[in-house]
């Protein structure tokens, strides 16, 4: 039996080529760390801050802040210029507000915000499925007023009643002597006036129509 042995050389190419494997190994452990680490610290940081401004908060314990971090479209922390810059990342937008201020977004879709307040403080007919029961809704609305003040508000829709006809002034006459009546219909673009409100607005059968409008008046009198 012989014993075959290798050459020296042959063992020190392969301990070579072992070597330089374990060290590409180790090489692409640390690069698949530091890519992993990264992505984490990524997902951890701001997409947008607002800084060096005046931010409303909307938090009765911490009213305002220097900045803001936004990420996925939600604040995510308020606080100094130090202390929200540190959650700013490598693709962080920065935007300096230069001493501006900055506001909650109020995003409209289509509520005309400030009507939608007003109607608030009016009365609401909109349960209102026929002419008597409008005209129920407001008496009982205004027996609680005081003398002489406006009745306002509205939200009426002619189309939900057996008749379909648009509500007339004679309708609210009786009831209103004593407040003026401007009742806007559910979607803005008529009203209906009571008697007392036509003579202290001094709309009568000889004024115009605005421009864009239309003052609705009595084909045989001619009175609004």
């Amino acid at each position: 039996m012989k014993t075959r042995f290798r050459p020296a050389k042959t063992y020190e190419k392969r301990s070579f080529f072992m070597k330089k494997m374990l060290f590409v190994v180790l090489i692409m452990s640390i690069l698949s760390g530091f890519c992993a680490f990264s992505a984490s610290e990524d997902g951890l940081m701001a997409d947008l801050v607002l800084y060096n401004g005046k931010i409303f908060t909307v938090d009765a314990n911490q009213p305002w802040a220097q900045a803001v971090a936004i990420r996925e479209g939600k604040f995510v922390a308020v606080g100094s210029d130090a202390e929200i810059k540190k959650l700013a990342g490598k693709n962080t937008e920065m935007v300096d507000l230069k001493g501006r201020l900055a506001l909650p977004g109020f995003n409209d879709a289509h509520v005309h915000f400030a009507n939608g307040g007003l109607y608030l403080l009016g009365i609401d007919l909109r349960p209102a499925c026929d002419e008597k029961e409008f005209v129920s809704i407001l008496k009982v609305y205004i027996e609680k007023l005081p003398e002489g003040e406006w009745v306002t508000g509205g939200n009426w829709d002619h189309e939900n009643w057996p008749s379909k006809k648009h509500p007339h002034k004679s309708l609210i006459d009786a009831i209103t002597p004593d407040h003026p009546v401007l009742l806007q219909r559910l979607d803005g673009h008529m009203a209906l006036a009571n008697s007392l409100a036509l003579k202290l607005a001094g709309i009568t059968r000889d004024t115009p129509n605005p421009q864009g409008g239309e003052i609705v008046k009595d084909k045989r009198t001619g009175e609004p």
